[in-house]
Formats: structure tokens, C-alpha cells, sequence
């Protein structure tokens, strides 16, 4: 799922690449703006595109295995779940679950476009935001339950130990769903909030707003501390093993900004902007088993960045690179581009 898990830490058993070695690369025929997801055994890759299409592609060397039409712009990175089913929404105001081969099994409709990734609730029940709606849907297919915010949510949902459902909303606010979608908690934090939330070791809660800010939520959603970072935060947040928040800004000067358990930056790492404030890097990155920073960015690249800021390397794709990227359990990354290039990059 988004970020590898309902926490979102976005972290990485593998040793990424120390050098550009291109295995191959596939276009899958429209722009990708959502993360990679595989198969439970690694060796399919599944590509969701802004043309409207879920893409299987073979992990060994990028071949097309199917192509299933969902009819309209998929943002949301497909759910895996561990016997193979997917589950991913579209603008289409739908949620599909497909077979291992693609073949629809059900079709859910609902009341507004579903483009954000769907986690796997802790009741085992798919979870998913869709229009003001966060709706938690059985794997048959049956709704459980089904939450309303005042505007709409772009984030998706993140998962607690305990089993609370985390959304940001265009409402400004945090919103903690506790079990049948009754409310835990809310806190309003003046902007809209359309980061997804990253989920601490400690349980502490991790959100970016449109204030150009990442807010640290403790217990019931007091606000610990709020740190303003020069831009819109609008991708999935991160977190280091070591507990720093990872945060992408957009512009005027868009980075990667590295924040302390305490709220304090401890560093950052910037690209070419344009100056735009609607111009950056849309999410954390991932973090390798080293300690090594990879993303991608607006500037139509790809980044490796050193433990110490310094640049491993930087790949040029050729198109904007929003979607976060995926690591394979032997360090090979997988990059999606908005020209709908699939590349893969080897240890």
C-alpha cells in the first residue's frame, strides 16, 4: 500500500542503488502520479495511470502482463492485499477490487472520486477516502461503515495501533475515526490538510498543511508542536528510523526537509523551483536500510541523497516524478514518471 504500510513510514529493508543502472523501462501508455505497488511474491509490479488503467507489469523485465480499463484518472496506489487481491479507486467514483490476473471481482460506487490510496484497516476491512467521505468497505465488498468530514479529504488514510483511522480534510482539520466511523477526536489546524499523515513509533501523529507547516499531534490530537517549512506540504509525510519527519515542500524554493522528534529542522535539501508555489517535491521520501534518501520531483528528476546531504546521484526521468518511490527487498527502485514511464533502477 501507500508508503509500504498503514503507518506510512515509507522505510526500506534494501540497499538502494549506489549508481545509475537502468534494468529497464516500460511506458504503460498515461501519466503515473501514484506509487508502485507488487504482488505478494515481488515479481509483479502494479501501475495505476491518469489514463485510467491498472498496468501489471513483469518484475523482471517490465513486460506487460495485463491491462485493466477503470474508466477514468487513477490516482490512489493500488492496495495489495497478502492473497493477491487489489483494491484501488478512480476518479470514476468507484472502488475496484481485481484478481491477481485483472479481473474485476466487485465494483463499489460511491459519492465522490476515489483518488486516494486505500489502506488495510486494523479490523481487516479496506479502507479508503473517496469526495468528504472515508468509507471502511468489507473485502466482499460491502460497505461497513462510512464517515463524513465538511470538505473534501485528498489524504489517504493512515491506521493507529489501536485501530483509528487518520484523514486530513480541506475542512483544516485532523480527523481520528474510532471503530463503526464514530468520531474519536478532531483538530482544527487553520489550513486544509491534504499530506497524509505519518504514524510515529511512539503513536504520535505527523501531518503537513497548506500553511507550509508539519504538526506534531499527541494524545486525543493536542497539538505538540507546529514547525512552518517555506511551502505547501501536499504529498504523504515519512519517517526516518531514527524518528526525524520527513517532509516534501512545494515552491518558492522546494525541498526536502528533515525535522527532529522535537519540531526542530535539522537539515534540508533543496531543487531547482521555478519560483511557483504550486511547483515541488509531493512527499516524503523513502529511506533505505543505510539511511540513503530517495524521491523524486517536479524538476522532472529523481534523488539519491547521503545520510550526510550530499547527492548520490540524480536521474533525469523526463517528466515530473510525483509518485513516491518503490524499493524491491534487493535494492532495485522503481521509478514512475508523468510521461508514463515505469523505470527500473538496479542495486
Amino acid at each position: 500500500m501507500v508508503h509500504g504500510g498503514p503507518h506510512h513510514l515509507h522505510r526500506s529493508s534494501g540497499h538502494g542503488p549506489r549508481a545509475i543502472k537502468v534494468g529497464w523501462r516500460t511506458n504503460v501508455g498515461g501519466p503515473v502520479a501514484a506509487q508502485v505497488t507488487t504482488s505478494p511474491d515481488g515479481q509483479t509490479l502494479y501501475v495505476a495511470t491518469l489514463s485510467g488503467s491498472v498496468v501489471a507489469l513483469a518484475r523482471e523485465d517490465g513486460t506487460k502482463r495485463w491491462t485493466t480499463v477503470l474508466g477514468e484518472r487513477v490516482y490512489s496506489t493500488p492496495l495489495v492485499h497478502e492473497d493477491g487481491t487489489l483494491y484501488v479507486g478512480s476518479d470514476a467514483k468507484k472502488l475496484v477490487a481485481l484478481n491477481p490476473e485483472g479481473t474485476v471481482l466487485w465494483r463499489l460506487e460511491v459519492d465522490g472520486e476515489a483518488d486516494s490510496g486505500a489502506v488495510l484497516g486494523k479490523d481487516g476491512t479496506i479502507v479508503f477516502a473517496a469526495g468528504n467521505f472515508v468509507h471502511s468497505v468489507r473485502r466482499g465488498g460491502d460497505l461497513a461503515w462510512r464517515y463524513a468530514a465538511k470538505d473534501k479529504i485528498f489524504t489517504a488514510p493512515a491506521v493507529t495501533d489501536e485501530g483509528l483511522v487518520i484523514v486530513g480534510s480541506q475542512d483544516d482539520r485532523v480527523h481520528a475515526i474510532g471503530p463503526g466511523g464514530v468520531l474519536a477526536w478532531s483538530t482544527d489546524l487553520g489550513a486544509d490538510v491534504d499530506g497524509a499523515a505519518v504514524i510515529g513509533d511512539d503513536g504520535a501523529v505527523y501531518v503537513g498543511t497548506d500553511k507550509g507547516e508539519v504538526v506534531r499531534l499527541g494524545e486525543r490530537g493536542k497539538v505538540s508542536w507546529r514547525t512552518g517549512v517555506g511551502g505547501y506540504v501536499r504529498g504523504v509525510l515519512s519517517l526516518a528510523r531514527n524518528g526525524d519527519v520527513l517532509a516534501g515542500t512545494y515552491g518558492p524554493v522546494p525541498r526536502v526537509v528533515r525535522l527532529g522528534p522535537e519540531g526542530t529542522i535539522r537539515g534540508a535539501f533543496a531543487v531547482r523551483g521555478t519560483g511557483a508555489k504550486e511547483f515541488g517535491i509531493h512527499g516524503g521520501p523513502l529511506e533505505d536500510a543505510d539511511g540513503v534518501l530517495f524521491f523524486g520531483a517536479q524538476d522532472d528528476a529523481a534523488y539519491a541523497i547521503e545520510r550526510d546531504g550530499s547527492v548520490r546521484w540524480r536521474f533525469e526521468t523526463g517528466a515530473d516524478v510525483d509518485a513516491p518511490l518503490t524499493m524491491l527487498p534487493d535494492g532495485s527502485l522503481v521509478v514512475a514518471s508523468e510521461d508514463g514511464t515505469i523505470t527500473m533502477l538496479l542495486p
